[in-house]
């Protein structure tokens, strides 16, 4: 009977113990640093971000710091600038911002020289070719060649970090859209993905003072949707988490003739042009049985707007399909890119590669595209990736910072 109750009392004390670590309270990175602000009293700091650098409070990360009187020396922003809403602006106002969307890519050692540490704080896509995955390589580069410690505020993914696709970048195809050495589709978090590159990219980096602040009850498995956390469109036409998702595979559309939606109410969510036809493009698509998603036809005109000034084929009516995310850990977002540009492709003869074969940056090299030239299938390329994802998965494996539950 002793023996019965000592087992039970080891059973329950484990179930407390084990929901206690999986129900702990949801916790961006930035407010696990704000809870340790003595690694920043007395420092002047440089904070790379833009308006999702926000908290679960729904504050920006920013306006915490000011707050606590952290000295804040200067803002750099990515491509889009930094878009902040406007009842921040008393605490942003006496602080420099500089770009790092121009002619340099780079943060200048003028710059650099009176900060101590450099913070990024940036909501990912979990996409190579989303630019900010660029700043971050970049600034983790500034950071190790002037001797500066570089902390990354790591934020929940809203792409399935158990996925990974596409090609691994040719450096032959290097670009701001495309430069770090990892597939289209990663599968990790910016602080993964910064532990990442400092281990196995350029030799430049293994002297750089890292320090990743982790999230707080994060798992692989978690919804960027079921988190306490506000959405805030990353880019202008980045404008919900299903856009965002969908993004990976309809990005690839800039590389051709055919509208991503661009100018619309709905951008990356729609594909389409004035020489498509709805119900060809859905008859071939639902060919290849994919998961955890749906087609629709649609009709839509691309417009100028703020978003977007010179969209495809604006003010004409574009015929096409609506693509409806309905299950983003079933989606398999490069498979869609392929069965997509391939099945366009097969169907129109007025497709075409457009902008000196942008689709090689895109996808970082020119294997894709070649590919199809050739007329091999989607799961000939996708056996084509396979070899060179085995060994990413294998070396990313290593340096995973989340449970996947």
């Amino acid at each position: 009977m002793r023996i019965r109750i000592y087992i039970l009392l080891i059973f329950i004390i484990t179930l407390f113990f084990n929901c206690r670590a999986s129900c702990q309270e949801f916790k961006t990175g930035n407010e696990v640093l704000i809870d340790s602000l003595h690694l920043l009293r007395g420092k002047n700091i440089g904070i790379i971000t833009n308006s999702t650098g926000i908290t679960t409070r729904g504050n920006h990360f920013v306006s915490e710091l000011v707050y606590n009187n952290i000295n804040i020396r200067r803002i750099f922003t990515p491509e889009h600038g930094f878009n902040i809403d406007d009842k921040y602006d008393t605490f942003f106002s006496e602080i420099e911002t500089v770009s790092l969307y121009g002619d340099s890519k780079n943060i200048g050692g003028k710059y650099l020289k009176d900060i101590d540490i450099l913070i990024f704080d940036i909501q990912d896509l979990g996409v190579r070719f989303y630019t900010y995955t660029s700043t971050l390589y970049l600034t983790m580069k500034d950071a190790a060649k002037y001797g500066k410690k570089f902390i990354i505020c790591d934020r929940p993914s809203i792409a399935d970090l158990n996925y990974t696709g596409g090609y691994l970048l040719d450096k032959n195809y290097s670009s701001f859209i495309g430069m770090i050495p990892v597939p289209v589709i990663y599968g990790m978090t910016a602080g993964e993905l910064g532990i990442y590159l400092k281990e196995n990219t350029d030799p430049d980096l293994r002297n750089l003072d890292l320090l990743v602040m982790k999230m707080q009850g994060y798992t692989r498995s978690a919804d960027f949707n079921d988190l306490n956390l506000k959405w805030i469109n990353p880019s202008p036409n980045i404008r919900s988490t299903e856009a965002g998702r969908l993004y990976s595979a309809l990005c690839f559309l800039e590389g051709t003739n055919i509208s991503e939606g661009r100018g619309t109410g709905n951008p990356f969510t729609l594909i389409g042009a004035p020489f498509c036809n709805s119900s060809d493009i859905i008859n071939e698509l639902k060919k290849y049985e994919m998961e955890g998603i749906e087609f629709e036809p649609a009709e839509f005109i691309p417009e100028s707007s703020s978003a977007y000034s010179n969209p495809k084929f604006k003010g004409k009516i574009c015929y096409g399909v609506k693509i409806i995310l309905k299950n983003y850990k079933k989606f398999s977002p490069f498979k869609l890119s392929l069965a997509i540009l391939i099945s366009l492709k097969n169907l129109n003869h007025e497709f075409k590669w457009i902008n000196k074969n942008f689709i090689d940056k895109l996808a970082g090299t020119d294997r894709l595209r070649n590919n199809i030239n050739k007329g091999m299938t989607v799961d000939e390329i996708l056996n084509d990736c396979n070899e060179e994802l085995q060994d990413f998965n294998f070396k990313k494996e290593k340096i995973l910072l989340y449970p996947k539950q």
